[in-house]
């Protein structure tokens, strides 16, 4: 659709044209929450309580505000963020250190867990992993109960409740929060125990909080299978939503997909006002920051911008209307000026800031960014994992089959390179250590250093060539038709073998 159109059918709001979102807001945006909210002191780097606190925000409240400087990482891959991750989750586990048995709360600790394993995803900190499977594996043997509802995890787990707590219930924020836990250990580790209760903990979301017929996510089920009736949430929606493009992209399943989907369109149609998702009420935190991550994943990974590019930067220019100019923070009602009201708690800005770092300036194509099958021009024979999780593990080429050893991930950083991580193995293809013509291409944690930065760019015939950051030399063919051969490194001619078909 053209802007005009968009404009005619109220997809974009005219009066939000003149602060139109633009290169450099997720950025300011990122800056302005930390200038606000961040304190160095010492070897502690924390995000304070409230902008007129200098206490350190605690235990799963700081967890979100950790969560929302992940997603500044994700979007730029910038080294300084990086750093900051580490020590953000290095002083929050110095504070708050295990055993956890003092909280209760099992979707605390799904908000603990989540901070820690995207962190070590993003660090290759081993700590933040350890903790993250400490933390999973004691909040599921808590619990999971069968006794109930045929499974799900208590919210609040009976032996911590009192009278005044009423009787005990299961929630999706505890659910999803740790079923998208346990997706990210399985993709971080390939321990099939972690992708068994990944799906276990999705199958009883949804047959017991999903409505297939709407795409919403009930909030509560209480011990009689009562479902509470307008229990729906902004978060609750998102967290459900990227925990399905999660197991979608670990498993292939297209019913998946579609339920994703059918997530996604019930947020935006039924919890937004004129669009827009806003909700100031004093007694939330964060409001729409896993809605953030659920949308900007699925719709970035599955190629979905000109459904819902126009409706995301409705958004985005809201945020950036009702900001409070003298720190460019907004609050979680986008679409009212944010209060200048400093006893406001860090978490009531983390969600506008994640908004921002999941909606680009300007709309993306759908190539080369998403997931993909990438084949080579003269052969036809596609770049594939081999299935092999482990690091140094050789990248191969094999006949077009389209499973999951062949489906890449392709996302940028903020020099324009771009990260290509393959959906069987989830680590990142890698130049390796030479660059010297022949040589191969390999596997390897996930890093960003530039052996794993590719520049991708678009050829007059419409394939693309795909060269090192690190080596300057392209991937190549080598012009062969033989299942299991290698991928390499040649230094650019322009000829077929080097030009790559995204699919």
């Amino acid at each position: 659709m053209t802007v005009s159109t968009l404009l005619a059918l109220g997809l974009i709001a005219s009066t939000h044209m003149v602060a139109a979102l633009a290169p450099g807001d997720a950025e300011a945006m990122y800056d302005g929450f930390n200038n606000a909210l961040l304190v160095s002191s010492g070897s502690a780097v924390f995000y304070k309580k409230a902008l007129d606190s200098e206490d350190p925000d605690g235990t799963w409240s700081a967890s979100l505000n950790i969560l929302g400087a992940e997603d500044a990482f994700e979007r730029t891959g910038d080294q300084d963020k990086q750093a900051l991750v580490n020590s953000l989750l290095t002083t929050w586990l110095n504070q708050t250190p295990p055993p956890w048995s003092w909280d209760g709360w099992n979707d605390d600790i799904g908000w603990f867990t989540l901070a820690l394993i995207r962190g070590y995803q993003m660090t290759g900190n081993s700590t933040f992993l350890d903790e993250a499977k400490y933390g999973f594996d004691y909040a599921f043997g808590r619990g999971w109960d069968t006794k109930y509802n045929g499974g799900g995890i208590w919210e609040q787990n009976p032996e911590y409740l009192t009278s005044s707590d009423g009787p005990p219930n299961k929630q999706a924020l505890s659910n999803d929060s740790l079923g998208k836990v346990a997706c990210m250990i399985y993709q971080s580790t390939h321990d099939s125990d972690y992708l068994d209760k990944c799906q276990l903990i999705y199958n009883w979301v949804v047959s017991n909080l999903y409505e297939s017929s709407t795409g919403q996510i009930n909030g509560v089920i209480n011990e009689t299978g009562f479902v509470t009736p307008d229990s729906t949430a902004a978060y609750n929606q998102g967290t459900f939503l990227d925990y399905s493009n999660l197991l979608y992209e670990i498993t292939g399943n297209n019913t998946i997909y579609d339920i994703a989907q059918n997530a996604l369109d019930y947020a935006m149609n039924n919890l937004t006002v004129n669009g827009i998702f806003s909700n100031n009420a004093g007694y939330l935190n964060t409001w729409a920051d896993e809605a953030a991550r659920g949308v900007g994943h699925f719709v970035r990974d599955q190629r979905l911008w000109d459904k819902y590019y126009a409706w995301m930067v409705k958004n985005a220019d809201a945020i950036l209307a009702n900001r409070r100019t003298d720190l460019n923070i907004t609050w979680n009602g986008w679409d009212t000026p944010t209060s200048d009201d400093n006893t406001l708690s860090a978490n009531k800005f983390v969600s506008a800031m994640a908004w921002l770092q999941f909606t680009p300036p300007t709309q993306p194509s759908d190539k080369p960014g998403g997931v993909h099958v990438i084949t080579n021009n003269l052969t036809g024979m596609a770049i594939d994992s081999a299935g092999t999780f482990g690091n140094n593990n050789p990248v191969i080429q094999w006949g077009l089959n389209n499973g999951l050893n062949q489906r890449w991930q392709l996302t940028q950083n903020s020099d324009e390179s771009w990260n290509i991580i393959s959906l069987s193995t989830w680590q990142a293809l890698d130049c390796g250590a030479s660059d010297t013509n022949g040589a191969e291409a390999i596997q390897w944690q996930s890093t960003r250093d530039s052996n794993q930065r590719w520049i991708i760019n678009e050829l007059s015939d419409g394939t693309y060539s795909i060269e090192s950051q690190a080596t300057g030399k392209a991937l190549d063919g080598g012009s062969s038709t033989t299942n299991g051969d290698a991928l390499i490194q040649w230094g650019w001619n322009g000829g077929s073998q080097q030009r790559w078909v995204l699919h």
